[in-house]
């Protein structure tokens, strides 16, 4: 008789059972249109980013430039209008007396001293002339020209002088004052030159402007004097006497100039 082997349950037998294993989930990068989306993004704002980074160096170096070329600008003038000074200073330097020679006289280089009102000017137009020279192109430069013309007049060189006063009203000044005295100097260069026309006409046009009026009718008064035309000049002299001021040297002066025209 044939035995039967018994069948073996699950768990049972020799050893344990075997637990099965796990199957591995794969871990997938992004998908490539995530990627593409954000590079498709950067692509169209990166040149925009780059442009603006040049516009903003840009910016910044021009800033600095103008910074300091501004800098530059204003130490150049303040120099020009040092220089300006040193040569009105000569311009205007007490000349050395008999005194003086006896003595030890303070002199020093920013305003030296001189013998005779010749080597004053000399010294002066000189000083003007470098200024001219090195900074040219300064408000400071610009006023020199009334310095120069005002000491060419001085030296009798009046066509010289009153090149330099229409060359200074020739370059649009602002200065109110400054413009009047060209203008008064381009009559007073036209009168030493004989040209009393002219001469006559700068002081008419001068005598327009309120502030110079005075001044003006005076040398108007003058110049009608010199042509011979005294009934004029007598009509502005006392013309001017009935304004002046009861006491000073003004009146005076009036006073005297009428003395002398009347018979």
């Amino acid at each position: 008789m044939a035995t039967s082997t018994p069948s073996k349950t699950p768990g049972q037998g020799s050893g344990p059972a075997k637990t099965p294993a796990k199957t591995a989930v794969p871990v997938t990068a992004p998908s490539d249109g995530f990627v593409s989306f954000w590079q498709r993004a950067y692509d169209r704002i990166a040149p925009f980013m780059t442009s603006g980074l040049v516009l903003l160096i840009g910016l910044v170096v021009v800033l600095l430039a103008g910074w300091g070329v501004s800098n530059w600008l204003e130490a150049r003038r303040e120099r020009a209008t040092e220089q300006l000074g040193r040569a009105m200073r000569i311009a205007e330097a007490e000349l050395l007396t008999d005194k003086d020679k006896d003595k030890d006289v303070e002199a020093s280089e920013d305003t030296p001293r001189f013998k005779t009102a010749k080597e004053r000017a000399e010294a002066a137009i000189t000083a003007v002339d470098q200024l001219q020279k090195d900074y040219g192109s300064t408000p400071a430069a610009l006023r020199a020209k009334l310095v120069r013309a005002g000491l060419l007049y001085d030296q009798g060189r009046f066509a010289d002088a009153e090149a330099l006063y229409k060359e200074f009203l020739g370059a649009g000044p602002r200065e109110q004052p400054l413009v009047l005295l060209a203008r008064e100097g381009v009559g007073l260069c036209a009168e030493g030159r004989g040209d009393l026309a002219a001469a006559l006409a700068a002081y008419q046009e001068l005598a327009k402007d309120g502030v110079f009026r005075e001044r003006a009718t005076w040398n108007q008064a003058r110049v009608y004097a010199k042509q011979g035309n005294k009934q004029k000049a007598l009509e502005l002299y006392k013309d001017m006497l009935s304004k002046a001021a009861p006491t000073g040297g003004m009146r005076d002066d009036i006073q005297n100039r009428i003395a002398q025209l009347e018979p």
